[in-house]
C-alpha cells in the first residue's frame, strides 16, 4: 500500500462518507475477490475461527447470549461468533459489506443470524431501542469514529445492564509509528500526533487485504488514545474489568517487518524489538 496527505475534510460528514465510499468499493473484493485470501474466506467457509483465542477465552462462554457487532464489516467474525453458539448481529455504515455478510449467513445456514445496515450513530434507532447481552467491536474500528464519546453512549444504550462490552484493537502506539530507512537500517518513528483532534486524512492505493489492489481511496481516521478511550466508556456508565497487550496484530502494516504468527495474527521479524501491537479489554455496563 502506498500512501499520501489528502486535503482535510470539510467537515466530519463529508469524511464519513468518503470513507463509506471506500469501504463499499472495498466490500466485494474483500469477500470474494483478491483480498478473499488474507481474509482467509476459503479456510473460514469450511469451519475455521476468525477469533483470537484470547476472545473466545476472555469472553466466555457465548452460547445463547445475545451479541451485537458494531462495525462488523462483511461478518466473518459475526458469524464466528454465531458458530459458538451467540445470537448474533452485526451492524455496518456500508450497504455492500452488509449485502456480503448476509451472502455468508446464507451460504453457512446460519438463519438466525442479523445483519443492519446503518451507522454507529444511528445504532440505536436502527435496533429499535434493542439491547444485547454483549457488544462486540474492534480489529481497526475505532479509529473510523470521530467522537469516542458518542460510540459509548450509543453502546451504553445498546448493552443490558450487567452485560460486557468486549474488543480488541491496535495500540495507539502502533497507530503513531512507520519504518524509516536509515544508512544503519529501518526504525519506527512516530510520524501521528495522537494529540491532534482533527481527521488523518490520506489518499491511498490498494487494500491491507491485498496491496496491488488497482483501487484509490481517500480516507479519514481519528488516532485514539488509551484516555480517551476508557474515560468515553467510564463516563458512560462501565466499569472495566481488564485491559491486555500483545505482541501479535491482526494485520500486516509492513511486510518488511512483520511475519505470520497464526492464521489471521502477524508479529514483528526475530531481531526486531517488540513493542505492544494490539490490546483487548473488556468491560461491565453497572
Amino acid at each position: 500500500m502506498s500512501w499520501r496527505p489528502a486535503p482535510a475534510p470539510e467537515s466530519d460528514e463529508v469524511a464519513i462518507q468518503e470513507n463509506l465510499d471506500s469501504w463499499d468499493a472495498m466490500a466485494h473484493m474483500h469477500a470474494q475477490g483478491s483480498g478473499a485470501e488474507f481474509y482467509r474466506i476459503e479456510q473460514w467457509l469450511a469451519g475455521e475461527c476468525k477469533l483470537g483465542p484470547w476472545e473466545v477465552e476472555e469472553l466466555g462462554d457465548v452460547n445463547g447470549r445475545s451479541l451485537l457487532h458494531m462495525q462488523c464489516h462483511i461478518g466473518t467474525d459475526t458469524l464466528s461468533w454465531a458458530r459458538r453458539g451467540a445470537r448474533v448481529t452485526g451492524l455496518d455504515f456500508s450497504e455492500n459489506a452488509i449485502l456480503e455478510a448476509r451472502r455468508f449467513a446464507e451460504i453457512l445456514g446460519i438463519d438466525d443470524a442479523r445483519f443492519v445496515h446503518a451507522t454507529v450513530a444511528n445504532a440505536a434507532e436502527a435496533l429499535d431501542g434493542e439491547q444485547f447481552d454483549i457488544i462486540y467491536t474492534g480489529r481497526g474500528a475505532l479509529c473510523w469514529l470521530p467522537d469516542l464519546e458518542e460510540w459509548a453512549a450509543v453502546c451504553a444504550g445498546l448493552v443490558k445492564s450487567g452485560g460486557v462490552l468486549y474488543l480488541e484493537e491496535t495500540t495507539p502506539f502502533v497507530n503513531t509509528l512507520e519504518p524509516k530507512e536509515t544508512s544503519e537500517g529501518s526504525f519506527f518513528v512516530p510520524k501521528y500526533d495522537l494529540f491532534n483532534a482533527g481527521p488523518i486524512s490520506e489518499i491511498g492505493e490498494g487494500s491491507y487485504a491485498n496491496p496491488q489492489w488497482p483501487g484509490e481511496r481517500t480516507t479519514h481516521c481519528w488516532e485514539f488514545r488509551y484516555d480517551t478511550l476508557i474515560n468515553a466508556l467510564i463516563n458512560n456508565g462501565f466499569q472495566i474489568e481488564f485491559m491486555h497487550e500483545r505482541d501479535e496484530l491482526f494485520f500486516d502494516p509492513w511486510p518488511e517487518k512483520f511475519e505470520p504468527s497464526r492464521p489471521n495474527y502477524w508479529r514483528l521479524k526475530e531481531g526486531e524489538v517488540p513493542f505492544p501491537l494490539s490490546f483487548t479489554l473488556r468491560a461491565r455496563r453497572v
